[in-house]
């Protein structure tokens, strides 16, 4: 079940998720979003005790949950063909890039602790990967894929 949100707290959401996106986690401050979004630094507390590593945690578990979920749905709408899924994979991808997963394995995720680091990890395959290796496995069932590698072929 989503976790309700205030509307403060969805806009501080999404200026946080537009600046880290824009300039990485380690180059935002959390006066940066605060300035952004016309508030005092100390506001950001009351919604994120945890500071910006906590506030950077939650916008980027949000976009890959997004991102997941767009890509499972386009993959259910494409109906049972692989061929099908792959065509409507490849427009999703096209018209919802992923998040800057390269700058956030190399710059962003080292500069949190270790334990949200491999979370988001954790998390980042399952959202980009995970989908599309299902969509593969569920083909080789049908007999329409022979892959001995669901995991490595979705990574490809």
């Amino acid at each position: 079940m989503a976790v309700m949100q205030s509307p403060a707290r969805e806009r501080v959401n999404a200026v946080a998720e537009r600046l880290f996106a824009e300039r990485g986690y380690k180059a935002v401050t959390l006066r940066d979003i605060a300035q952004e979004l016309g508030i005092r630094q100390a506001s950001l507390y009351y919604h994120f005790p945890g500071g910006k590593e906590e506030l950077y945690v939650t916008v980027t578990e949000r976009g890959l949950h997004a991102h997941a979920e767009g890509l499972k749905q386009a993959i259910r709408d494409a109906g049972p063909q692989l061929e099908a899924q792959l065509r409507a994979v490849m427009q999703w991808l096209v018209s919802h890039p992923p998040v800057d997963l390269a700058r956030m394995l190399l710059a962003d995720f080292p500069a949190v602790s270790e334990e949200h680091a491999k979370r988001l990890t954790q998390l980042a395959v399952e959202s980009l990967v995970q989908p599309i290796e299902s969509m593969i496995a569920a083909a080789r069932e049908r007999g329409e894929a022979r892959v001995a590698n669901e995991r490595l072929a979705a990574a490809l």
